[in-house]
């Protein structure tokens, strides 16, 4: 199963696909492909899909999984504009699951790639994209926000409950830049928290996800993650990495064990790559 696939904006995606956003390392039923459409045509005139000579082949991912549940989920992430050698950029995620089974994603994407794998659209953008329970996805949306997102601004992310919707919301304090989406609730009331690592292959959670054209690239600048309302009470940080052509694929894997969070830090390792975690805060790098 995919996450925030990429996209047809319209005509201009009409020979590209964007990779998908896929849930988490450990996934067994990831999909590669998906159509996403552009939020309105004025938003997409001024994407460019610079070619790379490398292919985005291996899903990195760094996530903290939340145990409790929410009645909302609101979180700011630093927009840092950060590639690899192949000009590929990572997303930063916010995910929900809610108590009648759909699973909702908001973000900000970076020099996100196409499903070519040798091209990417350039430059920040917001996205998201809805699962329903049966697994079955509707067609992801990524808007283009040129000029809008700046290095080192503050992002909201927020998923919140409204008069039988859900409601995924992204806004750049800094520039005002924003973007908000209603996808029905389902019926549904409260985000659930996970009761283990790995009891849902769509957690309540917060990732850093990166296409590399090389395995095992180590490194990733400091990215922070914060929230000021509901302190998270514990968690599970996970770090691994797949090659979505192969469903079965786990080129490395790992989860910490469960984390009791206060105001300290705590940090977990793997595979060369940092993530550190309090009751207010969720930091992946610097690696």
């Amino acid at each position: 199963m995919g996450l925030i696939a990429l996209v047809v904006l319209g005509g201009l995606f009409a020979s590209g696909v964007l990779v998908p956003a896929a849930t988490r390392f450990y996934d067994e039923a990831r999909n590669l492909l998906r159509n996403l459409t552009c939020l309105s045509s004025a938003l997409c005139t001024n994407s460019t899909f610079p070619t790379t000579t490398g292919r985005a082949t291996y899903d990195q991912q760094v996530s903290l999984i939340f145990s409790q549940d929410f009645s909302s989920l609101s979180f700011n992430v630093t927009a840092v504009p950060q590639t690899d050698s192949s000009s590929f950029g990572p997303a930063y995620l916010l995910n929900g699951l809610s108590d009648s089974g759909y699973w909702y994603q908001v973000g900000l994407a970076y020099n996100w790639p196409l499903a070519s794998g040798t091209s990417y659209v350039s430059g920040f953008h917001f996205i998201w994209e809805v699962f329903y329970p049966n697994g079955s996805t509707n067609n992801p949306v990524l808007s283009r926000v040129p000029d809008r997102v700046n290095q080192g601004d503050t992002v909201q992310l927020s998923l919140s409950f409204s008069t039988g919707n859900v409601v995924m919301g992204t806004l750049d304090y800094n520039t005002g830049a924003s973007s908000s989406h209603s996808y029905t609730a389902g019926g549904g009331s409260i985000f659930k928290g996970s009761s283990s690592s790995r009891a849902t292959r769509t957690p309540t959670s917060l990732m850093t996800e990166w296409y590399h054209a090389s395995a095992s690239e180590p490194s990733m600048k400091q990215v922070t993650y914060s929230e000021q309302n509901v302190p998270i009470s514990s968690g599970w940080i996970c770090i691994g990495e797949y090659a979505p052509s192969n469903p079965n694929s786990s080129v490395f894997g790992q989860c910490s064990s469960e984390m009791l969070l206060g105001t300290q830090m705590q940090q977990y390792s793997y595979h060369g790559l940092n993530a550190y975690a309090n009751q207010n805060m969720f930091q992946t790098g610097p690696s």
